[in-house]
């Protein structure tokens, strides 16, 4: 092959590099058989491949997962919403990872008679697809994540993408180091709800060194489920720090705890007595403080 034909099956382009991949796809296999292990994969297949066609990218390669581009980092994330939601809406009996990583790859068409032996059709080269790979490994089920380079890209949007929800958040799940990649990666998440956002953690070729433990969303920003759970679990803590309050009090008392052993067997004051003793010398304390005070 001339030098003139290599440079023409060649293309240099920034391009968004996006990596999916079944997770848990051996035990699902192994647990419910080839069969329908095959039938559950050629719906999901199918599926992928109408998103990538609506979002405008470009198919690589496919085994448990897939290897796409696409022209934007919007396309991306819009197929990536797209394929997450189909999974969860249709019940899948199994959920999948998505990175995305945004870089300058060298795009390689295959001559067509490698294609026809069953080469593939065209090719990615560059660094970007360990980063994007490196990326997706530790993605989350309900998550999809983004390198820096696809987050300041993605921030960098003039337009909106219809296919993004609109309810859409981001935010940096911490500093990653990469096997085989010499400098920390940043990631960013995104996800629809709070525990979607949560930092994933160190996996086989990625180790977590640094960022925030949990990361919480404002109020504001929460969606009514979750502002909803959140008084919940804030009153059934006052429920529990008042019922363990009473218990306390009766264990100190003859015949509160009397009557409690009675109805229910349990001895209150073997067990919340030495609390009892505690509150009582607090209380004690505290009334000492305000006596000097004023």
């Amino acid at each position: 092959m001339s030098s003139n034909q290599i440079e023409e099956n060649i293309v240099e382009a920034h391009i968004a590099i996006v990596l999916t991949d079944i997770i848990g796809s051996t035990k699902f296999v192994q647990k419910n058989g080839s069969h329908v292990a095959a039938k559950w994969f050629g719906v999901h297949d199918k599926a992928v491949m109408n998103f990538i066609a609506r979002n405008g990218g470009q198919l690589v390669d496919a085994s448990d997962g897939h290897l796409m581009y696409f022209g934007t980092i919007q396309d991306a994330i819009a197929f990536s919403f797209m394929y997450k939601k189909y999974l969860k809406k249709n019940k899948f009996p199994f959920s999948s990872r998505v990175g995305i990583h945004w870089d300058k790859m060298l795009i390689i068409k295959s001559e067509e008679h490698m294609v026809r032996a069953g080469g593939k059709r065209i090719n990615l080269e560059g660094l970007g697809k360990n980063i994007a790979a490196r990326t997706m490994s530790i993605c989350g089920p309900e998550q999809i994540l983004l390198s820096k380079d696809a987050y300041m890209q993605f921030k960098s949007r003039t337009k909106r993408n219809r296919n993004i929800p609109k309810d859409a958040k981001i935010a940096l799940a911490g500093l990653y180091q990469f096997k085989g990649v010499s400098k920390p990666e940043q990631i960013y998440v995104l996800g629809i709800l709070e525990k979607h956002l949560q930092p994933p953690q160190s996996g086989e070729k990625v180790k977590r060194i640094g960022g925030k433990k949990k990361i919480k969303v404002r109020l504001r920003n929460k969606k009514i489920k979750e502002i909803v759970w959140y008084f919940l679990k804030k009153i059934l803590i006052i429920d529990l720090i008042y019922l363990f309050y009473l218990l306390v009090k009766t264990a100190g008392t003859f015949h509160g705890n009397h009557y409690f052993q009675k109805m229910t067997g349990i001895n209150l004051s073997f067990f919340l007595g030495w609390a009892y003793v505690l509150l009582v010398e607090i209380k004690n304390i505290i009334n000492l403080i305000v006596d000097k005070i004023f």
